[in-house]
């Protein structure tokens, strides 16, 4: 006889990160805190440091009432680290590193990208380290973003499960999106890099079980959007794999949820989490500012 699934139980610890440069307020038990007491273009080089410890520990970060400029936005993304080369936009005129995702009010679109559970371009070789958003206009409600904890998601796997997956190497491509999304938007997608889009639909083989490079915790790089296989498996073999690590991995009990605010500023780290951002504001404009941080090749 099988056991009905219960919610995750143990291992949990998003306790505040101490810092003598400002508050952190846990959002969840899994993961996600709120930053009060600073505005991020003031804070010191130690409590800069302070900051990015507490988004490894929380692993996503938010502050409200920033409401920065491109310009400070841009050099604050400059303090995390190089700038990602971005897949999909490129950039506001003058500030070619602060992408704009706007959503007009009279726009009207079957699915947008970010709209299923992901982690942001793992089809690079050297996918992005660190994700930052902010929102100028937004809904009155819808428009929320969600984040799932990879790294509490492994820890809550078995040991044999977790030792049978630590091998293995997971293919991340974007050919089953693309193909998705132009299905839906009944045309095909523009990129102005063609090399991009070719490099997403190649895509790129990374540890499914991937080690921090800052903290070294284990966590499982998985994606609903960009997982396509495993290496050394056919496609009756993976699937099974990826869908039950996806539904493990976005169970609610790992998760958190962020309804945003103008002013408000996000920030994550792609290498232990996946995120949402659902489709379900029409009729709202929503206007928000991203910034990503470059990465090294998963280990």
């Amino acid at each position: 006889m099988w056991e009905v699934r219960v919610t995750p139980c143990g291992e949990f610890d998003n306790h505040p990160f101490e810092s003598a440069h400002f508050e952190t307020r846990p959002l969840t038990s899994a993961m996600g805190a709120e930053v009060v007491g600073v505005r991020l273009p003031e804070l010191s080089d130690a409590g800069f440091e302070d900051f990015k410890r507490a988004l490894y520990h929380h692993k996503m970060l938010f502050l409200k009432g920033q409401h920065l400029t491109h310009a400070e936005h841009e050099a604050f993304g400059a303090r995390l680290g190089p700038f990602a080369v971005d897949a999909y936009t490129q950039g506001v005129p003058g500030h070619r590193d602060v992408h704009p995702i706007i959503k007009e009010a009279d726009t009207k679109a079957a699915s947008l990208f970010g709209g299923g559970w992901h982690t942001d371009s793992p089809f690079l070789p050297e996918p992005p380290a660190i994700t930052t958003l902010r929102q100028v206009e937004g809904p009155p409600y819808g428009g929320d973003t969600s984040w799932t904890n990879c790294a509490l998601a492994f820890r809550h796997l078995s040991k044999t499960y977790q030792d049978m997956l630590r091998p293995l190497r997971v293919w991340m491509s974007a050919a089953n999106n693309y193909a998705t999304q132009e299905k839906l938007m009944g045309k095909a997608i523009s990129f102005a890099d063609e090399e991009q889009f070719e490099q997403g639909k190649r895509g790129s083989y990374h540890p499914l079980v991937r080690t921090h490079p800052e903290t070294g915790e284990e966590s499982l790089y998985i994606c609903d959007t960009y997982a396509a296989g495993i290496e050394g498996m056919t496609t009756h073999e993976a699937k099974p794999l990826i869908d039950f690590l996806v539904a493990h991995t976005t169970q609610h009990a790992f998760t958190c949820r962020l309804r945003w605010e103008p002013g408000m500023v996000a920030l994550w780290d792609n290498r232990t989490t996946m995120h949402l951002g659902p489709n379900d504001y029409d009729g709202y404009r929503r206007e928000m500012y991203r910034t990503t941080t470059a990465g090294t090749m998963p280990a």
